[in-house]
């Protein structure tokens, strides 16, 4: 590993919001994935397509694990004709009230929008940290 590969490693080491990443690996986040968007009974195409899209994403399935600032795409499944993976926003709150979890993102041209975490699949690209985090837990466990 070169001297900056190690510096990243250890910044990635040092964060908490690390923390729960080191129960995984770009397998398991893999797996995860898939088996989410399996149980969508997607067309082959459009599976291929979701998964390409999501090359650097992780699915995310507790508040915890939700980062503010970080970028999210999610496919909202109110409607199971009309599925759909969204263009994303970054996260900038989250609010917890009666109706659920509601996250509130704003998109590339500022505009502010909310999303109740009950109702859609999110999918938070992962940060460099993390892909060094991962990348080292890979070569690890292999």
């Amino acid at each position: 590993m070169s001297e900056l590969n190690i510096d990243s490693l250890l910044k990635a080491l040092e964060n908490e919001d690390n923390e729960k990443l080191l129960e995984l690996d770009h397998t398991k986040i893999s797996k995860m994935k898939n088996d989410i968007l399996q149980k969508l009974h997607l067309p082959r195409d459009k599976l291929k397509s979701y998964h390409k899209s999501l090359k650097n994403y992780r699915f995310i399935d507790e508040l915890p694990d939700l980062h503010y600032g970080s970028y999210i795409r999610w496919i909202t499944i109110r409607d199971p004709d009309n599925i759909k993976l969204t263009n994303g926003g970054i996260v900038c709150e989250m609010k917890v009230g009666d109706d659920g979890i509601i996250v509130v993102c704003k998109n590339k041209m500022n505009r502010f929008f909310s999303l109740r975490m009950n109702e859609t699949l999110i999918f938070q690209r992962l940060s460099e940290q993390e892909q060094v985090l991962l990348s080292a837990l890979d070569y690890l466990n292999n």
